[in-house]
């Protein structure tokens, strides 16, 4: 999609013209001067064209986005899901035998003294 001199709309700096691209941002000039945004995301919270609609190109570039933030999350959550259920090893407190007696399951600083 073509964004210079493309009219958009903030909900809080009015009416302004994108002015330039590059990369994932955009510029739009308002009254009260340049502004940047990230693209698409500005289109979901703050801009929409100037007649208040949102085209489906930008539509389309927002759920791809939403995805590809989804896929990050997921991986995180699967990552962390894999390191809880190995276990969580806490400096001063490793496990030293098997006993089924809790206060001998830890091996504390005065141990090593």
């Amino acid at each position: 999609m073509v964004f210079e001199n493309l009219q958009v709309k903030h909900n809080k700096f009015g009416l302004g013209t994108v002015v330039s691209t590059e990369g994932r941002y955009i510029t739009v000039s308002f009254e009260s001067g340049n502004k940047n945004f990230v693209y698409p995301d500005a289109f979901e919270r703050f801009l929409t064209l100037a007649d208040g609609t949102v085209s489906e190109e930008i539509l389309a570039d927002l759920s791809v986005s939403k995805s590809e933030k989804q896929a990050i999350i997921n991986k995180k959550n699967a990552e962390n899901a894999h390191s809880m259920t190995h276990g969580i090893v806490i400096p001063g407190k490793e496990i030293v035998n098997d006993s089924d007696d809790e206060e001998s399951h830890y091996k504390s600083d005065s141990d090593e003294a």
